[in-house]
């Protein structure tokens, strides 16, 4: 089927041939072509009607005419012919246009092609499922989480999915995985927000780079328009089955993802472990549901750790003095925690070069674990900060605000004034709600919490590509 680059250079070919011509009249030899209005109409309607302009939408063409909208969809096989003068049509051409001008000819081999005709300016429905287009502004990782949240699908098949971007297809998908470094069969729903980025921006470059190229001929798609596809020699992955990765040397495989042949290299795309980071305000329990998490066998790191153990460390200190214009012995806890409540600007410097060493250790860790299903980071500001952007799968801890009381000054032996200053200013749970991916209710008993954790890990391993 030909996909967006492809219906892009029909489209641009088209204009280039055929614009300001007058269609003087038109044949249907195949009725079900014609999709959403009678074929005795649409061939009256279509008598002197001047081609305008040429566009696209997804893989729809779209044809502006003197007082209509004609819409075609090529679907597996359809091809535009232009002829000079009027020519015999062979068996596969299923509407004659002719024109002030030689003739237009609709062909499809397998008559799966469809044409509509609508009042210009009225609502086009046949586009009305169609997403996003690759280059609107509102094509966002934001976007893309959101509307996969929850779904399990394989990534390969999401991208195929044309009411979330429209235009994408078969071979595409393929090399926006590969580009992208992502098995084709790791779920939608477990994706960061920074990958959606690297999607979003591979999607546009392979699609610009595959119009630029006058798309892609493979099998049985050659442009009737006297362009041909020449970006099949850009592939990296599409029917290249048992040929060496361009990238790695591996022996690139084919597997069938929901019904479709799906190209990739083992090494390049090998699945990776799930980042999972948990949070939750104060007194949560979001330490224990970590603990939980280790109890199963999974890797957890705690930025809370790893910060402690930075200001531990000399190097740490020594940055911190400089960066206070102080002795060395100043530099404590208590220290840093007056200097950055009295001057915002140096807050700032403080965290961005903490958080910069925590996401060195992150990334270390990450490193050192790279065959497990699913790493744990425990992050108390993930949503505060951006660093909710980084994970796969955004785990909130929630707890009844009476437990979360009790918990603290039973825990911490803090006083009620003190845990209420903090409450009011964390982020609210109804704000993080909204940004998490799972929730994990931390009430009742420990033997509760723990089957609430088990429960959890179970609906997001079974998700994962399985071997």
């Amino acid at each position: 089927m030909p996909e967006l680059p492809e219906v892009e250079t029909v489209v641009r070919t088209l204009e280039n041939r055929i614009n300001g011509r007058i269609i003087n009249e038109v044949i249907v030899r195949w009725p079900k072509i014609i999709d959403n209005i009678p074929v005795d109409i649409f061939e009256k309607k279509l008598r002197g009607q001047k081609f305008i302009s040429f566009g696209r939408r997804g893989k729809f063409l779209l044809f502006e005419l003197s007082n209509y909208m004609l819409i075609a969809h090529l679907r597996m096989e359809g091809k535009f012919y232009v002829y000079a003068e009027e020519t015999e049509p062979d068996k596969h051409s299923h509407v004659i246009f002719r024109l002030d001008k030689g003739e237009l000819h609709f062909n499809d081999v397998r008559k799966f092609g469809r044409l509509y005709l609508y009042d210009k300016g009225s609502r086009y429905s046949c586009l009305d499922k169609l997403g996003k287009e690759p280059w609107d502004d509102t094509l966002t990782a934001e976007y893309l989480k959101e509307y996969c949240r929850g779904k399990s699908t394989a990534i390969k098949s999401q991208l195929l999915d044309q009411s979330m971007i429209a235009g994408i297809g078969n071979i595409y998908a393929n090399e926006i995985c590969f580009d992208v470094r992502i098995d084709p069969e790791h779920p939608a729903c477990y994706i960061s927000r920074d990958k959606w980025d690297e999607i979003i921006r591979s999607t546009r470059k392979i699609l610009e780079e595959a119009i630029r190229a006058g798309g892609t001929t493979i099998r049985s798609y050659t442009s009737s328009l006297g362009v041909t596809g020449l970006f099949q020699q850009e592939l990296y992955v599409q029917s290249r089955e048992k040929e060496t990765c361009k990238i790695c040397g591996e022996t690139i495989r084919k597997k069938f993802v929901n019904g479709r042949g799906t190209y990739f290299c083992p090494k390049c795309q090998v699945e990776k472990p799930l980042r999972v980071a948990i949070t939750g305000n104060i007194g949560t329990g979001k330490s224990t549901v970590s603990g939980l998490f280790r109890e199963e066998g999974y890797p957890v790191i705690s930025c809370d750790e790893v910060n402690r153990e930075l200001l531990e460390k000399e190097t740490t200190r020594k940055h911190l003095a400089g960066l206070f214009d102080c002795d060395l012995s100043q530099v404590n806890k208590a220290y840093i925690r007056e200097r950055i409540y009295a001057d915002e600007k140096m807050k700032k410097k403080v965290e961005e070069y903490l958080h910069s060493c925590i996401w060195n250790e992150v990334e270390q860790f990450y490193q050192t674990n790279p065959t497990v299903e699913m790493i744990v980071t425990e992050v108390p500001l993930l949503f505060e900060t951006d660093w909710y952007r980084h994970f796969d799968c955004n785990v909130l801890v929630v707890s009844d605000k009476k437990e979360i009381v009790q918990r603290l000054k039973n825990d911490r032996h803090m006083s009620e004034e003190e845990i209420e200053k903090i409450l009011q200013n964390q982020m609210p749970d109804d704000a993080k709600i909204s940004m998490a991916d799972a929730i994990i209710k931390n009430e009742g008993s420990i033997e509760i919490l723990q089957k609430n954790v088990k429960r959890k890990i179970t609906e997001i391993i079974r998700t994962l590509p399985q071997e």
